[in-house]
């Protein structure tokens, strides 16, 4: 009965190890899918920023309105140095050439907006260069 309870016990410990090494396998294979899929390229460019676009990843979302994901790089414009970086998920209406950040840094944004980019350099070219294929 004892060498019984043993042999039950070592097919346990097995199939544990087996679980374990099995799903460290599956969640370092998705980081990986994720980080391969991004492929920025630059849009726009001021004293103040660095704007960029994942052109790989733009999704029809409905009539006109597109998402996607950008890249904003601040920059001090005393010292051309890269202050801050900030990626987020938008959505753009090709048609009214409005926008919303759904999220920001991987933080979903519930209460987002349509805007207007009003005059901003950057957003303009990030919608003009998005919807161009739309």
């Amino acid at each position: 009965m004892v060498k019984t309870h043993q042999k039950i016990k070592n097919k346990i410990d097995f199939l544990l190890k087996t679980l374990v090494i099995m799903l460290i396998i599956l969640f370092n294979k998705i980081n990986i899918v994720y980080g391969a899929n991004i492929n920025w390229i630059e849009v726009s460019r001021t004293p103040a920023g660095v704007q960029y676009l994942d052109r790989e990843n733009i999704h029809i979302k409905g009539k006109g309105i597109i998402e996607l994901s950008t890249k904003y790089l601040k920059i001090d414009p005393s010292t051309s140095k890269k202050i801050e970086e900030n990626i987020y998920v938008m959505n753009i209406n090709c048609l009214t050439n409005k926008f919303k950040d759904v999220s920001v840094n991987g933080k979903k944004n519930l209460t987002a907006k349509w805007e207007d980019p009003n005059g901003d350099k950057l957003l303009d070219d990030v919608i003009s260069n998005s919807c161009e294929n739309v």
